[in-house]
């Protein structure tokens, strides 16, 4: 990620985290990279540069420095964008994707693998082409399109497929349809690399993804439509954003048992309970979780009168002792979770 990408990540009106940034691309599910992740409006990055490694970051970081569009707090470690930063970073040309509000709920970077390997095998398929160097991607990828092929293959694929992605590709800016288009790999066509294609459309080759991390998606929202082509390699790829074990325990509070009876029944520690539930009350809806039950009125009141001012400046440990002695931080916690989500649906 070049600076300027990684200058459209940070704010000049709120300190941020280089590791939790980092983190959200890496997929590192921890608590708190997910809620400070939430409180950044970033948690779309989760899990879309697994390939990242620690500190990768760091040149960027360095870069904006040296611009003088940064400012680091090497105690608290974090960053901020000088006036001179946020000025210059709204003048530089970036990629708004449309489809953002739904990144978390779909495999991105396995929709991405299924959708090129299924338009070569159609194109190679539509020429009655047998022999051919088939994309490399990790054998569960290559299942699922196999098996796809083999039930959806006949006279009437390709054009099929090729409709309904012009279909896709017609909802979304021009530049997002040519870079969809310039990846595919077909007969005759051998698809464009991120540098290619980020030097054929002179722009970084973050904003290259971007793109395609909307292409993508779009595809697969219109996939989720049984009459489409792509319905049974896309469909199945679309999931609750949080894990199956965070499922099953809100499920049981949902239900109406407290969180030490779901401990105990499903043989885990309360503060695994704990996790799992912040970790869906961060990742859902509002109306998804069981706010009303778990942080009843009176506790929301108890806390509306402790804590004050802007979110980020809460601290647990300033929250007189009574308060600490009678709620565990968790409460704290999902309190801000719930303030921060009326604040969205406001």
């Amino acid at each position: 990620m070049e600076a300027s990408d990684l200058g459209q990540l940070l704010s000049a009106k709120q300190d941020r985290r280089i590791r939790v940034i980092e983190n959200l691309l890496r997929g590192k599910k921890t608590v708190s990279t997910l809620y400070w992740g939430q409180r950044y409006h970033l948690l779309p990055l989760l899990n879309l540069a697994k390939q990242l490694d620690r500190g990768g970051l760091d040149n960027a970081v360095q870069e904006l420095q040296r611009r003088h569009w940064l400012t680091v707090d090497t105690e608290q470690k974090t960053l901020r964008l000088t006036n001179q930063g946020a000025q210059a970073l709204a003048e530089t040309p970036t990629y708004q994707p449309q489809t953002v509000d739904q990144w978390v709920n779909l495999d991105i970077m396995a929709a991405r693998q299924r959708l090129l390997l299924a338009v070569q095998v159609t194109s190679q398929y539509a020429h009655s082409t047998a022999r051919y160097y088939p994309l490399a991607t990790d054998q569960k990828t290559r299942q699922h399109v196999r098996q796809w092929f083999h039930s959806a293959k006949g006279p009437a694929l390709a054009s099929s497929l090729a409709q309904a992605l012009v279909t896709s590709l017609a909802q979304l800016p021009a530049s997002t349809a040519d870079i969809m288009t310039d990846q595919f790999t077909g007969f005759g066509q051998p698809g464009l690399t991120l540098d290619q294609l980020a030097l054929a459309h002179q722009t970084t080759i973050w904003q290259v993804r971007l793109r395609q991390f909307d292409g993508v998606t779009q595809i697969a929202r219109d996939a989720r439509h049984p009459e489409h082509p792509l319905h049974d390699l896309l469909g199945p790829l679309w999931r609750v954003p949080i894990s199956p074990s965070a499922q099953e325990t809100l499920a049981a509070v949902s239900a109406g048992r407290d969180l030490q009876q779901v401990a105990n029944r499903r043989q885990i520690k309360l503060s695994t309970v704990r996790e799992h539930l912040l970790e869906a009350a961060i990742m859902l809806p509002l109306t998804d979780f069981p706010y009303d039950s778990v942080l009843p009125q009176s506790v929301r009141t108890d806390f509306q009168a402790a804590v004050q001012g802007n979110l980020d400046d809460w601290q647990y440990s300033a929250l007189p002792q009574a308060m600490q002695a009678r709620y565990d931080f968790f409460y704290f916690r999902l309190y801000a979770i719930w303030r921060i989500k009326q604040e969205v649906t406001a």
